[in-house]
């Protein structure tokens, strides 16, 4: 075990799988307590016990975090028991691909709901918390994507979303200055979840070619203990990670 992040307590959405699971999972590592959120309370309980079984600690609270009276609940529970919040993790959301003539109502607002809203929700019960506790202070880490710098084709709910949580984020860390809570984004290229594995691709690491390179969650989660481990009055604003071979911004024009 480690203990950049004792005694510190933290919650990080999406964590049954992918991204979410391996930054809760590290957390835990690193001495956080852990409340882990999602839908899904079946996976949730087996990432529980896992981070219990390498001696960590954390808390899986099932939640559909679109929905305001759940993120509350969720949020209660965390106050009920560990008494404090330090570091809420934005991760949960969904990626989308469709034509931008054929994106319906429906599909755009489903997108909005879990990559916006729930950021949303989250952010301002952990800012209720945080600003009331002794000492007051927190952070917020988002967790955007590579597209808020280089869109993907045919992803216009997904692309929107991530530059809308960019400017959350910069607008969280503006407000949050008074109550001593910071806000940081991680922008990942591609690395092995949910989003991925529906591809076909099972695991991390080379692929045929150079710029098929696929990151670990734990790639990410290192970024975002560093992130969460730094001194109250330094912030980590944003990060990009991404494979160096990856398709992206960085390029001759």
């Amino acid at each position: 075990m480690g203990t950049q992040l004792k005694g510190k307590v933290a919650i990080v959405t999406g964590a049954s799988n992918g991204i979410g699971r391996g930054i809760a999972e590290m957390f835990a590592a690193e001495g956080a307590k852990t409340v882990l959120a999602a839908r899904r309370a079946g996976l949730l309980g087996e990432v529980a016990e896992g981070i219990k079984g390498r001696g960590g600690e954390a808390l899986p609270v099932a939640a559909d975090l679109t929905k305001e009276d759940a993120v509350v609940a969720l949020f209660a529970a965390t106050k009920a028991v560990y008494g404090r919040l330090d570091v809420l993790v934005n991760n949960a959301g969904i990626a989308t691909h469709r034509n931008t003539e054929d994106i319906s109502l429906d599909y755009w607002l489903d997108a909005l709901a879990i990559n916006i809203t729930a950021p949303f929700l989250c952010s301002r019960e952990a800012i209720r918390m945080m600003k009331a506790q002794t000492p007051p202070g927190g952070r917020i880490i988002n967790v955007g994507s590579i597209s808020a710098k280089t869109p993907r084709p045919d992803s216009l709910p997904y692309t929107t979303t991530k530059f809308g949580l960019q400017g959350m984020t910069h607008q969280l860390t503006m407000d949050g200055r008074k109550h001593n809570i910071v806000a940081s984004i991680i922008h990942p290229g591609s690395t092995l979840s949910s989003f991925i594995t529906r591809t076909g691709r099972t695991q991390a690491g080379p692929g045929d070619r150079p710029e098929d390179y696929v990151m670990t969650a734990a790639d990410v989660a290192r970024v975002a203990v560093l992130m969460a481990s730094l001194p109250p009055e330094v912030n980590l604003y944003e990060a990009t990670i991404l494979p160096n071979h990856a398709r992206s911004f960085i390029g001759r024009g």
